[in-house]
């Protein structure tokens, strides 16, 4: 298995269990607004987030990220992502998961398509140097980070989620 295919198939499995959070929450705890506490406290930067606005983020810098990176010149800047009209719009979980469904195979075939020089290209992106496989690594760990702060805003909102890493495919090897 190569590195690409090892990212796509642990890329794939985390996203798809994105989309089983999203289904155990209802139109209130999407829009919810987290509440803070001594106990919890979530800081300035993410006080005011919900499920929703994490959610699109994700759709959106996932399309963006992995859409521009073959577009990228070796030592060239991939540009900030901007909001995405189309997931601005969705207002419903199902519907929003049935736009991120779309946006996933999509990127799910342009993964497929990267070749050797889009993974081993250097290039930079907020002010950080990545190859193009490390930017590929970043952006399972950027998934990963908010999917964490959306497990903690359904269990605020006393919405049980799923059990982290619990797979879709249980008789695949993953990565």
């Amino acid at each position: 298995m190569t590195e690409l295919e090892r990212f796509r198939s642990l890329f794939n499995e985390q996203v798809l269990h994105t989309f089983d959070y999203l289904r155990a929450v209802g139109e209130p705890q999407w829009l919810g607004i987290p509440k803070d506490s001594k106990a919890l406290y979530l800081g300035s930067r993410i006080n005011k987030i919900t499920i929703a606005a994490l959610s699109r983020h994700l759709a959106t810098t996932e399309s963006h990220w992995i859409s521009q990176l073959p577009a990228i010149p070796a030592n060239g800047t991939m540009p900030m992502p901007e909001k995405d009209p189309v997931i601005e719009a969705v207002k419903t979980v199902p519907s929003f998961i049935d736009v991120y469904e779309q946006r996933h195979q999509k990127n799910m075939g342009r993964l497929a398509a990267l070749g050797a020089g889009d993974l081993d290209k250097p290039l930079a992106f907020a002010g950080r140097h990545y190859t193009g496989m490390g930017l590929l690594w970043s952006i399972l760990g950027h998934h990963a980070y908010h999917l964490g702060q959306m497990d903690l805003l359904m269990r605020q909102q006393d919405v049980e989620a799923p059990e982290y890493m619990e797979w879709r495919e249980k008789e695949r090897i993953v990565g």
